[in-house]
C-alpha cells in the first residue's frame, strides 16, 4: 500500500453482506447443490442475525429440476432407425445381393433340372409352388441376420453398452431395433418376390393378404435375432443358431413341398411351426393354395411374434450379457 494511505476498516456486517451477494450470484450462475452448500454458511450467520430475513433474499434453487423425459424420444428413435437401415444398405452385398442370388439360383436349378419331370404340387406347377416359400425364407432369414449380427458386432466392439445407456427407454430401444430388422426382411422379401416373377407366369390373386403374414414372420425372426445377439458371446454362436436352428426350421416348414408329405405324425407337428404359418399364409395370398385354416394360423402367429418381442424387451431391459 502506498505510503501516506491508511486502510479504512470495513465493518463486519458489510463484509458478510458482500459475501452473501457473491454467493447468491454464484448460485444464480450455477444452480447446483455445490452453490447451495457454499451459500449455507452465510445464511446461518446472516447479515442482520435474522436467518429468516437472509433466506428471503436467496433465490430458490431446485437441483432436481431438469428437462423432462419425453413421452416418445422421436429424435433418438429416428437416428437409431436410420443408422440401422444405413447399415443394411451399406452391406448390400450380403443383405440384398446374396439372398436374391440365392433365390434366383434355386429357381433356375429347379426350372432347368425338373422341367417336365415333376408333376404339379398341390395343383400348381412346381416353380409356382416353390416361389412363395423362397420369398418367405429370404425375408425371415434376412430379418434374423439383421438384428443378430448387428447386436453381436456392437457387443464385441463395446458400443452396445453405450447404446443401452442412451436416453431411451428399453421399450424404445427394443422397438426400433425390431423395426429396422423387420424393414430389412420385408424389403429383401419384396425384391425376392419380384425376382421370382421371372419364372412364374401367374398373377397373385390376393397379394395384400401376404403383408400381415410376412410382417409378423419378419418381426418374429427379428426378435429371435436380437435375443441371439444379446445372449451370444462370439460370432460363432450366432452362426450356429442361424445354420442349425433357423434355416432347418424354415426349410422343413413347407418351402419346397407340402408338410402333408411327411406322414408318421410329423405333418401334424409341422403345423405348430410359426414358419409354416407364415409360408402357408403367403402362399395362399400369392397362389390361392393353403394347407391350414388361415384364421387359426394368423392368430397364433401374432401371439408368437408378440411373445418373442416381449422376451427380447426383457433381455434388453435387464442388460443381460451386455458387457461380455
Amino acid at each position: 500500500m502506498p505510503s501516506g494511505m491508511t486502510s479504512l476498516p470495513i465493518p463486519s456486517p458489510a463484509i458478510t453482506a458482500i459475501r452473501l451477494v457473491v454467493a447468491a450470484v454464484t448460485a444464480l450462475a450455477s444452480p447446483t447443490r455445490v452453490a447451495r452448500r457454499n451459500l449455507s454458511p452465510f445464511l446461518r450467520r446472516g447479515a442482520t442475525g435474522d436467518r429468516a430475513a437472509a433466506m428471503s433474499q436467496v433465490p430458490i434453487i431446485n437441483p432436481e429440476a431438469g428437462r423432462p423425459m419425453p413421452l416418445l424420444n422421436t429424435v433418438a428413435l429416428r437416428t437409431l432407425y436410420c443408422r440401422e437401415i444405413h447399415r443394411y444398405l451399406k452391406g448390400w452385398q450380403m443383405s440384398i445381393a446374396g439372398p436374391l442370388l440365392n433365390v434366383l439360383l434355386f429357381m433356375a436349378i429347379f426350372g432347368l433340372a425338373l422341367a417336365g419331370l415333376r408333376a404339379d404340387t398341390a395343383g400348381l406347377p412346381f416353380l409356382n409352388y416353390v416361389a412363395p416359400g423362397l420369398v418367405v425364407m429370404t425375408a425371415m432369414q434376412t430379418a434374423f441376420e439383421m438384428t443378430a449380427w448387428a447386436t453381436i458386432d456392437a457387443k464385441i466392439r463395446g458400443s452396445l453398452a453405450s447404446l443401452i445407456c442412451a436416453p431411451m427407454r428399453p421399450s424404445e430401444l427394443t422397438g426400433v431395433l425390431l423395426a429396422a430388422g423387420t424393414t430389412a426382411g420385408l424389403s429383401t422379401g419384396l425384391m425376392a418376390l419380384l425376382a421370382t416373377q421371372v419364372f412364374v407366369d401367374t398373377v397373385p390373386p390376393l397379394p395384400l393378404m401376404a403383408l400381415p403374414y410376412a410382417l409378423l414372420g419378419c418381426l418374429l425372426t427379428a426378435a429371435a435375432g436380437l435375443i441371439t445377439g444379446l445372449v451370444a458371446v462370439k460370432f460363432d454362436h450366432v452362426a450356429n443358431v442361424a445354420g442349425l436352428v433357423v434355416a432347418p426350421v424354415i426349410f422343413l416348414s413347407g418351402v419346397f413341398f407340402p408338410v402333408s408329405a411327411y406322414g408318421l405324425g410329423l405333418d401334424a407337428l409341422a403345423h405348430f411351426s410359426p414358419a409354416f404359418w407364415v409360408i402357408d399364409g403367403v402362399r395362399h395370398s400369392l397362389t390361392g393354395v393353403a394347407e391350414a385354416n388361415l384364421l387359426t394360423s394368423l392368430l397364433p402367429l401374432a401371439g408368437a411374434a408378440l411373445l418373442m418381442a416381449l422376451a427380447a424387451h426383457r433381455i434388453v431391459a435387464t442388460g443381460y450379457k451386455v458387457k461380455q
